[in-house]
């Protein structure tokens, strides 16, 4: 391991290796929110079918959101031309127009409508089952918030733990709103990942509850460790494993992904529990750690490489 691979990145908000990073804003909300009344206004079914002149419509002013997409292609399809990158552009914003329809039905209440296909589920009860709470680390891919749903009404140990998401909140209160009509009754908090060292206190003292933290392992707003992803080095945030380490709780990898119209897959890897080996092995066992759950992430986007939503310079 190259010692630049160990050094860790400051917050996301400033410009580094000449590229722009995150600001907390990668959708469009106006957009997000013309589907939700595509649905409610005209139904499913013509929602789904307007989606493709909308998504080509809202291609042609992408911007950003656009370049950021195609830098992600080229390194997913390396074979594929100027003409096929354009088209798996489109398809790029297809997939992530599906996934907010998909959201639509879960805020309607329409959870019975989706069917799962469940890997490994049993290892939420498993994790809980150890005393020292649980640390779930998921992407921006596929649809995270109807998984979380699935999960609460198919294990009945999950649904009476209270979940903490470690959220950037920069967007709009919307989003929160809709996320409490998808949870229904489930107990779970928000903690503010704007400011990183209360957020690590924040997360610390929910594990040492018992209770459940879920956190993004994609997008980084603290500190970040480079580690490959798709041929090149690219920003992992390390806050998960330097939590799970510290706490000695378990950690789960969850991704969701979609299968078709109401069909998804949901798998889980896991239950693993983090140790230093000693405190001069620190930085490399964060290292080691995030590069396995960046290896992760690339093999489920091997399979689904049009689902991953992050939509921003994610290699700088």
């Amino acid at each position: 391991m190259s010692g630049p691979a160990l050094e860790l990145k400051e917050s996301a908000g400033t410009p580094e290796q000449g590229g722009r990073h995150w600001d907390g804003r990668t959708r469009s909300g106006l957009g997000i929110r013309f589907m939700y009344w595509l649905f409610r206004a005209l139904g499913p079914l013509f929602a789904y079918t307007l989606l493709y002149p909308v998504v080509f419509y809202y291609l042609l002013f992408a911007g950003k959101h656009g370049r950021a997409s195609r830098d992600y292609l080229r390194r997913a399809f390396p074979e594929a031309g100027t003409l096929k990158i354009l088209w798996l552009n489109y398809r790029h914003f297809l997939s992530f127009g599906r996934i907010l329809l998909d959201r639509a039905y879960a805020f309607a209440g329409m959870h019975d409508r989706f069917k799962f296909e469940r890997e490994n589920t049993e290892a939420f009860e498993q994790a809980l089952a150890m005393g020292k709470g649980l640390v779930i680390v998921s992407a921006h891919m596929g649809n995270w918030e109807l998984a979380a749903h699935t999960l609460a009404s198919s294990r009945p140990l999950v649904r009476q733990v209270p979940i903490n998401l470690v959220w950037f909140r920069n967007e709009s209160g919307k989003q929160e709103e809709q996320l409490r009509r998808v949870s229904g009754d489930q107990p779970y908090n928000i903690i503010d990942s704007r400011d990183p060292m209360q957020a690590s206190i924040d997360m610390i003292a929910a594990l040492k509850r018992g209770e459940i933290v879920a956190i993004h392992g994609d997008r980084y707003t603290g500190n970040a460790i480079d580690v490959p992803f798709f041929g090149s080095e690219a920003p992992f945030p390390a806050g998960p494993y330097v939590v799970a380490a510290n706490t000695g709780s378990p950690v789960l990898w969850v991704f969701a992904n979609r299968l078709s119209h109401c069909r998804y897959s949901l798998r889980v890897a896991g239950p693993r529990v983090l140790q230093y080996r000693s405190r001069k092995t620190r930085s490399e066992d964060l290292y080691s750690w995030t590069a396995e759950y960046a290896r992760e992430l690339e093999k489920r986007l091997r399979e689904f490489p049009l689902q991953w939503h992050n939509f921003y310079p994610f290699w700088g």
